[in-house]
């Protein structure tokens, strides 16, 4: 796990120059890992542009919600503790604790889906 979140953190490193590169790929990797968990909005790059990019990213597990948000430079992350859809917690989080937050819980998701398949 720890591997992961190292990997994780590397990425971040290496994207500051190119956050917009970093947010594409989060998207494509979590669209393509976690089909059905994951909600990516796209915002057209202008009114007659036939490009877009991301906008927001929400990651639903069983223990919270996650949503990063991409605006110009500007990245925010959040943390929702949600049970059938009430919001009983929201926390704004540095991108690297909300990776390694969604990594954990991710892991556990995916451990507990092996857990029933068996």
């Amino acid at each position: 796990m720890s591997t992961d979140f190292d990997q994780s953190t590397a990425w971040i490193r290496r994207a500051q120059g190119d956050m917009k590169a970093f947010v594409e790929g989060l998207a494509a990797r979590l669209e393509g890992d976690m089909p059905g968990l994951v909600e990516v909005e796209r915002k057209k790059d202008g009114f007659f542009a036939k490009t877009s990019h991301v906008h927001a990213i929400t990651v639903h597990t069983n223990n919270n919600d996650y949503l990063l948000t991409h605006e110009g430079a500007h990245i925010s992350t959040v943390r929702a503790k949600t049970v059938r859809g009430v919001v009983l917690k929201h926390e704004d989080l540095p991108l690297a604790t909300w990776l390694e937050s969604l990594v954990k819980d991710l892991g556990d998701l995916s451990g507990e889906m092996q857990g029933a398949s068996n």
